[in-house]
């Protein structure tokens, strides 16, 4: 059964401290304060900590009020040392310093705000500040941002978030949140060459004995660092975990990104009938990339990581030519992945050819529990390739997958209304999405 996203909301880390809120408040910052009265995008930003000093709580705020918690788990990493962090919106008249919204600091390092007052299904707006509009928060290139906007849900009421840079600072240095380490010049023997491999590792594995499951991904330069990314945009794939940790929605994942490279439209290509354009030699060296992942890179993984090893534990996922070499990696070996996960994915190189992937996956009979997602934007184009062609591809493989015996309820396919073909559509919908994957 097809299903369709209109748009997702979901927040990113929070800070610790306790505002008296004005109930139905619906003040909004002056206009040259930079601030938007607008609703939140779909994906809400987020923040990591800062060193601040701790205050009281207001004494109006009572500790044990239903609140609202706020964790911030990154603010931009050019923060100046010893500065004080603010909360301003509709709860204290958009005041951006105001004493009594101070973010406090965490024994972990996170920022937390305890908003009370609210009623279940109230809505507050805010944004954060240094203690003016001059230093409010910013997007990652410097461009105002829309007003944060919440939802009280007394059921869950932390949101988790973080903040990408200042306005009165240039870009922070990396974008990067959590512990990710890189694994230099990694051997791919399959294809004689080498490349970095990026390792998320969750937060409190330092600190524990406990091992965790993971994720393999395609394209992994894309994923953590904005900095690092071959588009200048990254998916956030660190960002969405931290914030699904500390709103206590996944315990924990190691994701494991593998770089792409100029050869990238060979590396990613299966079907030898389908050539990429930019694939001089018109090869297709999916396969061999696949074999990398699963006989080479994953064992490697397991010895010098504390992973869960089994297929119940271990889930692929990828986007465009990387969601497309996500199901072959699944299908092919259904004995070591449990999860697929293929956001707007390519499987045609050129309008003219066939579509090799829906016969190759009707040909498979992965075990359960095996869950398959897909998903494509309704104005996506790739290249020549529309929105219907892409659309109709998708809905091929949905029903070959059936056709191999998983079933309706273990897959989706989506359409995300208005999502175009880049990383920031990307990054507004996986963290939801590998929160499905691992959902038992």
């Amino acid at each position: 059964m097809q299903r369709r996203w209109t748009r997702m909301r979901w927040g990113f880390g929070v800070a610790s401290l306790a505002v008296g809120c004005a109930g139905d408040a619906t003040g909004a910052p002056a206009a040259d304060a930079g601030a938007v009265d607008a609703p939140i995008e779909a994906r809400e930003a987020g923040v990591r900590s800062a060193d601040v000093t701790e205050v009281p709580d207001r004494a109006d705020a009572p500790t044990d009020a239903p609140a609202l918690e706020i964790v911030v788990f990154r603010a931009p990493g050019n923060t100046p040392s010893g500065g004080a962090v603010f909360a301003a919106g509709t709860f204290n008249g958009w005041t951006p310093g105001d004493p009594g919204a101070r973010l406090v600091t965490g024994a972990n390092g996170t920022l937390t705000a305890r908003v009370v007052g609210l009623a279940p299904g109230q809505r507050v707006e805010f944004k954060f500040t240094r203690g003016t509009w001059a230093t409010v928060e910013r997007d990652d290139r410097g461009a105002d941002i829309a007003n944060r906007a919440v939802t009280f849900d007394p059921a869950h009421p932390v949101v988790a978030l973080f903040i990408e840079r200042w306005a009165d600072l240039p870009a922070p240095a990396s974008t990067r949140s959590g512990e990710i380490r890189v694994l230099r010049d990694v051997v791919i023997p399959q294809l004689g060459r080498t490349r970095n491999v990026w390792v998320y590792l969750p937060p409190g594995y330092a600190a524990s004995s406990e091992r965790f499951p993971v994720a393999y991904m395609f394209d992994g330069q894309n994923l953590f660092d904005a900095r690092a990314s071959a588009f200048g945009q990254e998916w956030q794939v660190d960002e969405a975990l931290e914030a699904l940790h500390y709103e206590g929605r996944l315990p924990g994942l190691i994701v494991v990104g593998v770089e792409n490279s100029s050869a990238r439209g060979c590396e990613y290509n299966v079907f030898t009938g389908d050539p990429h354009p930019a694939c001089a030699d018109g090869s297709a060296l999916g396969d061999r990339t696949v074999a990398f992942l699963v006989d080479t890179l994953k064992p490697r993984i397991d010895r010098e990581f504390r992973t869960r090893p089994g297929r119940d534990d271990t889930a692929v996922a990828g986007s465009s030519m990387g969601g497309s070499m996500a199901v072959r990696a699944g299908f092919a070996h259904p004995e070591v992945f449990s999860g697929v996960a293929a956001l707007s994915p390519s499987y045609q190189n050129v309008r003219s050819s066939p579509v090799g992937m829906p016969a190759y996956v009707a040909s498979r009979r992965p075990p359960t529990p095996f869950r398959f997602h897909q998903d494509i934007g309704s104005a996506e184009q790739i290249r020549e390739i529309g929105p219907d062609v892409l659309r109709s591809n998708m809905m091929a493989v949905r029903d070959a997958a059936q056709a191999a015996g998983v079933a309706d309820a273990m897959q989706r396919a989506v359409v995300v209304d208005g999502a175009t073909h880049d990383e920031a559509r990307w990054s507004a919908r996986i963290g939801e999405v590998l929160a499905w994957l691992r959902a038992r």
